[in-house]
């Protein structure tokens, strides 16, 4: 099965290696750790399977791609879960390209699970003037 990012539904940014995502519908806004974004760039540039995921993960940590697989499983499962990520079909050609990611984290050298955190709604936050 391959997966996209929800980019109908999803706005989002990279902020200090980390990327930022709020969701239109329900003004839910995430933040995933540095290892969720590895993937989520794979997730936004095309169609791919958990397989690509743990591909992408293993150019950007250097260790072998069935390592990630329960992590890489779990999160899709929250991300799917969100309504981040949608059911996509294949993609006709390779469209995938790792090298900006395996350079943009040369420097970070530790693994950590990926990780979303939902922080609540932008809407309640914006209302608060935190």
């Amino acid at each position: 099965m391959h997966y996209r990012a929800n980019i109908e539904k999803v706005v989002w940014r990279i902020v200090d290696g980390e990327a930022v995502l709020v969701h239109a519908d329900t003004s839910a806004y995430y933040g995933l750790n540095a290892t969720a974004t590895c993937a989520w760039e794979a997730l936004v540039s095309a169609a791919v399977t958990r397989e690509d995921l743990g591909r992408r993960l293993s150019a950007c940590y250097g260790r072998d791609a069935d390592t990630f697989r329960s992590d890489v499983d779990a999160l899709v499962a929250t991300l799917a879960a969100e309504s981040l990520i949608v059911e996509a079909p294949a993609p006709m050609g390779d469209e995938t390209d790792d090298s900006r990611t395996r350079d943009a984290r040369r420097s970070h050298n530790g693994y950590e699970p990926p990780a979303l955190s939902r922080f609540g709604e932008l809407e309640k936050l914006v209302l608060s003037g935190e």
